[in-house]
């Protein structure tokens, strides 16, 4: 993203209420990652940087740029998937930033491991929040996601996991494509005495390209985007996209979804993606 096409993001949004979220790909390959983050520091907007963490050049930012509106994302995969010198600048990038950064981990398959996460948010001394997401489909890219089918095991993993982390004081936060049925009354209970923040959403989360392309959300990321010029605000863009997938929000994952008491109130029926990829046929796309 050009100097020219950043200053136009950043005339679409409210310093007083929009996040800045930088991420990719990997956001620090961007020869001009430091500078870009010192520039929409410099105009005090809440800046998250969502990062792989294995490179030093995370730890080009500016001093300047570290204020309490920064914060760093670091997506921690199994330790197996990197390799030595990519661990170590893990580590050294957590001791780094400290309580500036927090970790996220995706949920790929049922049968997840977290005692690294635990050791690398002990070792850097990282705010005790983890962000949980589930792997969904990314509408016409056929990826792997985690299916519906073991769905139900891996949150029930996640209630151990939020049992087994509660005692050192770590705490999840369930990031948007959960649907609320996916947890017994008595998992959802677990989660919230473990200090959980449950989300049950599926809302526009507007994926802004280099090109100032736009797309709903990542996992729509594979589909045409709308180019960010032709509306007036990003209100206007996230109707937009509503009203193309409107067929598929009244829906929900699975067909119980629409008869539930919670359905548009307290839980929009997980992930619109899995919706799409589940309950559509190509006829009705």
């Amino acid at each position: 993203m050009s100097e020219a096409e950043l200053d136009t993001v950043l005339g679409y949004l409210d310093f007083r209420r929009d996040v800045v979220s930088l991420l990719g790909g990997e956001p620090t390959l961007h020869s001009r990652f430091a500078e870009i983050v010192s520039e929409v520091a410099a105009r005090r907007f809440l800046i998250k940087v969502f990062t792989n963490g294995t490179t030093p050049r995370l730890r080009s930012i500016a001093a300047s740029a570290c204020h309490d509106e920064l914060h760093l994302i670091l997506n921690l995969n199994r330790p197996e998937s990197y390799g030595g010198s990519e661990w170590a600048e893990i580590e050294e990038n957590a001791r780094h930033f400290g309580q500036r950064m927090s970790l996220s981990f995706n949920v790929y398959e049922p049968n997840f491991r977290w005692d690294h996460l635990r050791d690398v948010i002990l070792r850097g001394n990282l705010t005790r929040r983890i962000r949980i997401g589930i792997a969904q489909p990314i509408y016409g890219l056929g990826n792997t996601y985690l299916t519906e089918e073991v769905v139900p095991e891996a949150c029930a993993r996640l209630v151990d996991m939020a049992v087994d982390l509660a005692k050192d004081g770590i705490s999840l936060g369930l990031d948007c494509g959960f649907r609320g049925c996916a947890f017994t009354n008595r998992q959802r209970g677990v989660l919230l005495e473990c200090g959980a923040q449950l989300l049950f959403d599926c809302k526009p989360v507007l994926d802004i390209g280099p090109d100032l392309m736009v797309w709903r959300c990542f996992p729509f990321s594979a589909t045409p985007g709308v180019r960010l010029l032709d509306f007036r605000s990003l209100r206007e863009v996230a109707e937009h996209f509503d009203q193309v997938w409107a067929q598929a929000m009244v829906l929900g994952n699975t067909p119980n979804c629409r008869s539930c008491s919670h359905f548009g109130r307290i839980c929009r029926g997980g992930c619109l993606s899995r919706t799409v990829n589940q309950r559509l046929t190509p006829a009705l796309l």
